[in-house]
C-alpha cells in the first residue's frame, strides 16, 4: 500500500473517529459533513437520501444496593423504568429454559444469542429485566434490544462480581426520539450496479473508530482511485450509510428502490487484528458466487483471510440480501472491543487495513474478470 494513501485514511479517520457518531447527534452530523466535503474537494459527484426513524434511545442507569451506586448503560430499545429484585447470573444461556427466573434481574455474558432473544425469552418467563455484560473484558458494551419491551442494561464485568446473588435497584432512563438520518451516495460507471457499503454512524456511548470509521474513511480514499478506471463494466455505488446501529435503517430505506444489482461489498469493521469474510451471519449464507470469486482473488494475491460463520453477525448488507443480491461481507472475527469504549483510533491495525485495501482495491478492479 503506498504510504501517501495510508497517510490520507489516518488523517481522515483522526476526524472521524474520535467523534461519537450516534444517528441524529452532533458528531454524526459532522462527519456527514466532512464525507461531503472531502467529496466535493474530489471533484466526486454525489446525492443523498433523507429519511426519518423513530427508537427509543439510552440516557443513563444505574444499579443500587445499600445507597451504593453502579453505573449502567441502557440498551438502545430498553424501556425507561425501575425495579428491584435478586440479580442473578445465567452463564450458560442454553440451560435459560430450565430456570425459575420469575421476579429475578438476569445477568447473563453478550454474545452467542442477541440480546433481543434473550429478552424475549426473559419477558415469557416473567424475569424484571436484563443485564448483559463482557467476560473477556471488564468494559461496558453498548447493546441493542431491538423491539422486544423490556428493562435491559449493560454494566462491566466487576460489577456482577461484586453484585451477584444480591437484591439490587435497577434504574433506567431512554427517550424515545425521532432522529432525522441521511445516506450519502456516489455513483459512476455504466451497467449494472456493484455496491460498496460503510456505516458511518455509532452506538451510543463508543467512538466506533474500527466499527465503522476507518471503514468510513477507506471507502472515501478508494472511490478517489476507482473513479478513475472508466472501463469497468459495472457502475460502482458506494453507499456511506446511516443508522445500521439503530436496525439497519439506511440500508433498508435504500434498497426500498434497488434494482440491476449484482453484488453489494460490505466494509463494517475492517481495522482489528482478525481480519474474516463472514461467509454466513445471523440471516444465513451471503452470496456464494462472490464468496468464491474473493476466495480465489486472496489465493491468487497469496494471502490468508480467513472464512467464518457469525451466529449474531448484522449489518448494512442484509437488506441487499433479502432482495435477492449477492453479499460480500468483510469484517473481523473475532472483534473483542466491538461497541466499547477502547473501539478508539489508538486501537486500529494499520497494517490490516493497508492489507485490505490492497486486497479490495484490486478485487473490484478484477471482479469481472474473475
Amino acid at each position: 500500500m503506498r504510504s501517501e494513501v495510508l497517510k490520507e485514511i489516518q488523517r481522515l479517520c483522526e476526524e472521524i473517529c474520535w467523534e461519537n457518531r450516534l444517528s441524529g447527534s452532533k458528531g454524526n452530523k459532522k462527519v456527514r459533513k466532512l464525507i461531503k466535503h472531502y467529496l466535493r474537494e474530489n471533484g466526486i459527484p454525489f446525492f443523498s437520501e433523507r429519511f426519518e426513524v423513530e427508537k427509543i434511545i439510552p440516557v443513563k442507569a444505574t444499579l443500587k444496593k445499600n445507597g451504593t451506586f453502579y453505573e449502567a448503560l441502557p440498551l438502545l430499545g430498553s424501556l425507561w423504568g425501575e425495579t428491584y429484585g435478586q440479580l442473578i447470573v445465567v452463564k450458560d444461556w442454553e440451560k435459560v429454559k430450565d430456570l425459575e427466573l420469575e421476579g429475578k434481574i438476569v445477568a447473563t455474558p453478550v454474545g452467542k444469542t442477541r440480546d433481543e432473544e434473550k429478552a424475549k425469552i426473559l419477558k415469557e418467563k416473567k424475569a424484571l429485566a436484563l443485564i448483559t455484560y463482557l467476560e473477556e473484558l471488564n468494559a461496558h458494551f453498548s447493546g441493542t434490544l431491538g423491539d422486544t419491551k423490556f428493562l435491559a442494561v449493560n454494566v462491566k464485568r466487576e460489577v456482577i462480581e461484586e453484585l451477584k446473588n444480591e437484591k439490587v435497584i435497577l434504574q433506567v432512563r431512554t427517550e424515545r426520539r425521532r432522529i432525522e438520518c441521511e445516506n450519502v451516495v456516489v455513483e459512476f460507471g455504466r451497467g449494472p450496479f456493484v455496491y460498496l457499503i460503510a456505516h458511518y454512524d455509532t452506538k451510543p456511548f463508543v467512538y466506533g473508530a474500527i466499527d465503522n470509521g476507518v471503514g468510513v474513511a477507506f471507502l472515501l480514499v478508494m472511490v478517489k482511485e476507482l473513479v478513475k478506471y472508466e472501463n469497468l463494466p459495472f457502475r460502482i455505488r458506494v453507499l456511506f450509510s446511516d443508522a445500521e446501529e439503530l436496525g439497519l435503517e439506511g440500508s433498508k430505506y435504500h434498497t426500498t428502490k434497488l434494482k440491476n444489482t449484482v453484488y453489494a461489498i460490505n466494509v463494517d469493521s475492517i481495522g482489528w487484528k482478525n481480519p474474516a469474510v463472514l461467509y454466513e451471519d445471523y440471516y444465513g449464507e451471503n452470496g456464494k458466487r462472490i464468496n468464491e470469486k474473493f476466495y480465489k482473488h486472496l489465493l491468487d494475491m497469496k494471502i490468508d483471510i480467513p472464512f467464518v460463520a457469525s451466529k449474531t453477525g448484522v449489518s448494512d448488507h442484509v437488506p441487499f440480501k433479502e432482495k435477492g443480491v449477492e453479499t460480500l461481507f468483510l469484517s473481523s472475527n473475532p472483534f473483542t472491543i466491538r461497541h466499547t469504549e477502547l473501539d478508539d483510533y489508538y486501537a486500529i491495525d494499520w497494517e490490516v487495513v493497508g492489507m485490505w485495501y490492497e486486497v479490495l482495491s484490486y478485487f473490484v478492479r478484477r471482479l469481472h474478470r474473475l
